[in-house]
C-alpha cells in the first residue's frame, strides 16, 4: 500500500513539473547580412533552445526517425534538430553517388559511397553539434543538433517561433545559425517576455573551410578519380 502510494505521489510531481509549472516563449528573430534583411531562405536554418542551469525534468522528448535528404548536391533540411538517440535517415535522391561523414566529436560517422535510390542511416546517441559533410561534394555541407531534452524549435519563415513546454526554472537562452555568432542569454523562464525581438547578423561564409573524411583537401580526392 505504501509502495503505491509512492508511486502516484511520484507520477503526480512529474505531472506537476511538466505541466503546471510549464512555460511556453514565444517571440521573433530578425536575420540581416550585409546591413539588409536575410534572405528568407536563411530563417529555416535557426534554431532556438533552452539549457536549464540545474537538471530538471526533460519533458517529453520521443525518440524520432528523422530524414536528412541528400537532393541536388545539397543536404536538405540543411539544419536538422533532434533528440538523442533519433535515427537520422540519408537518402539519396540524386542519379550520382554521395557520401554523407561526419568526423564531429562523439557523433563521427562514415556511411559510405552509395548510388541514387539507395539510404543509409545513423543513430546519434552524443548530445552536440555535428557537421555533415559529402565526401564526394565539397558544397555538400548540413548540421545535425542533438539535444538531451526537448527545450528546442526552429524558427519558421517569418521570424516567429516558440518554445512550449519549458520548466519554471533559470537556464540560459541560446539562438543558433551556422553562419551566425550564437546569441546566448542568461534568462529565468518564469519572467520571459512573449513578443521579444531577437536580431542575428550572417556573416559567416555559407561553405566552411573543411577537408575531406581523410582529413585531405577535395582537390586531392577529385585527382584519385573517387
Amino acid at each position: 500500500m505504501f509502495r503505491s502510494l509512492q508511486f502516484i505521489l511520484f507520477v503526480f510531481i512529474q505531472y506537476l513539473s511538466l505541466s503546471v509549472f510549464a512555460v511556453d516563449f514565444s517571440g521573433v528573430i530578425e536575420l540581416t547580412e550585409k546591413g539588409k534583411p536575410a534572405d528568407k531562405g536563411e530563417y529555416q536554418d535557426t534554431v532556438i533552445y533552452f539549457v536549464p542551469n540545474e537538471p530538471v525534468a526533460k519533458g517529453s522528448m520521443l525518440t524520432e526517425t528523422k530524414e536528412m535528404k541528400m537532393e541536388k548536391k545539397n543536404f536538405s533540411p540543411r539544419v536538422l534538430p533532434v533528440t538523442t538517440g533519433s535515427t537520422v535517415n540519408f537518402p539519396n535522391l540524386d542519379p550520382i553517388l554521395h557520401n554523407a561523414f561526419s568526423t564531429s566529436t562523439n557523433n563521427n560517422f562514415d556511411l559510405g559511397l552509395y548510388s541514387g535510390g539507395e539510404k543509409d542511416a545513423h543513430v546519434f546517441d552524443k548530445p552536440g553539434l555535428v557537421r555533415v559533410y559529402c565526401n564526394v561534394h565539397h558544397a555538400m555541407v548540413g548540421y545535425i543538433l542533438v539535444f538531451d531534452n526537448a527545450f528546442f524549435t526552429k524558427i519558421e519563415d517569418n521570424g516567429n517561433f516558440k518554445l512550449a513546454g519549458l520548466p519554471e526554472t533559470s537556464g540560459k537562452l541560446f539562438i543558433w545559425h551556422p553562419r551566425a555568432k550564437v546569441i546566448k542569454k542568461e534568462v529565468n523562464t518564469s519572467s520571459l517576455q512573449t513578443g521579444e525581438t531577437f536580431k542575428l547578423n550572417l556573416s559567416k561564409r555559407r561553405i566552411p573551410k573543411h577537408k575531406n573524411k581523410l582529413g585531405e583537401s577535395y582537390r586531392k580526392l577529385r585527382k584519385r578519380n573517387y
